[in-house]
């Protein structure tokens, strides 16, 4: 029998990303540690040249193999230690915040843009805001503010070769007495969303290389959209109106914890990727929650999944 060694070395390749995710969802081996352990990363290219070297000898076969499963093992492991490896931008120790405060007029947007650094976003009473920002190397956050918008960004000073001149630490308090379209970016950072009592119309978020924990669970949202690119994210929904949510996940990992009272239903695209719906059921084209039917509150999801995974009502909840 003829081995087509293309699909072959393709499996292999697929395999070895694959068991790194599964073996790091099961919490066996420290995201840390396969930090550490990428530090490895030369042995890639000594793997393809022993492939190579042994392409036209008897060993040629097993040579591929090696080749095909090395990268498999790096890909994996950077989307595992993705949000331990970004340049140390997260535990920054502030030597003081700089605070700014106000108030909206009525319904607003919020928009916050973090490269490099911590990210905290609570509620507070009433219709006003407080903002706390400092910069373990000085700079100073782009702050814009008006009767209807709050805008925060980290500061455009860097380093010759492109990197963030230090790292932002953010606390940001948001009333629970306004209606509010919430967007925020995090780069190589790590973001905390403790949202109890807001009231968000439009709620984005996007994680790239970073770390993110968003509790809606008393929360009210219409429309909720999270992309996570080569990050870990987890999110809690709520169930106390209805809402819609498109959920991204590119070489990354996004859990997600549903109260038992929501209505959920779940349509996905997953390539090269692995879901799993725990406690849902297949109806048609979808999961749904069971009695999806009968619950008071309805959430219609939209799961997409590029060499990543997404585990929803994980075993254990989300972390």
């Amino acid at each position: 029998m003829t081995v087509n060694r293309g699909f072959l070395y393709w499996g292999i390749f697929l395999v070895a990303a694959g068991a790194v995710l599964l073996v790091a969802q099961s919490d066996a081996v420290d995201s840390g540690l396969v930090a550490q352990a990428l530090r490895l990363w030369p042995a890639v290219l000594i793997a393809l040249g022993a492939g190579l070297l042994l392409r036209h000898t008897r060993f040629g076969l097993a040579g591929g193999m090696l080749a095909a499963a090395t990268p498999g093992l790096l890909l994996g492991g950077m989307v595992v230690a993705a949000p331990q490896m970004t340049l140390g931008c997260g535990d920054v120790q502030p030597a003081s915040f700089a605070t700014r405060q106000g108030t909206f007029d009525g319904a607003a947007s919020v928009d916050l843009k973090l490269a490099c650094g911590e990210l905290s976003v609570t509620t507070t009473p009433g219709s006003g805001w407080q903002l706390e920002t400092d910069n373990s190397a000085g700079a100073v956050a782009t702050v814009g503010v008006s009767a209807d918008r709050l805008s925060v960004a980290s500061s455009n000073k860097r380093h010759p070769f492109g990197l963030v001149r230090g790292g932002d630490a953010w606390r940001l308090s948001l009333p629970v007495a306004t209606r509010l379209d919430l967007t925020a970016e995090i780069s190589a950072g790590r973001g905390r969303f403790d949202l109890a009592g807001a009231q968000l119309g439009d709620a984005r978020l996007a994680v790239n290389a970073g770390d993110a924990r968003v509790d809606l669970a008393q929360a009210t949202v219409s429309h909720l959209s999270v992309s996570v690119n080569a990050a870990s994210a987890s999110l809690r929904l709520p169930s106390s109106a209805d809402f819609s949510a498109d959920l991204a996940v590119n070489a990354g990992s996004l859990q997600v914890c549903a109260p038992s009272d929501l209505g959920l239903r779940i349509h996905d695209t997953t390539t090269l990727g692995s879901a799993n719906y725990a406690g849902l059921v297949r109806v048609g084209d979808a999961w749904e929650s069971p009695g999806y039917s009968m619950a008071l509150n309805h959430a219609d999801v939209t799961v997409t999944v590029n060499v990543g995974s997404v585990d929803v009502n994980p075993l254990g909840g989300c972390k």
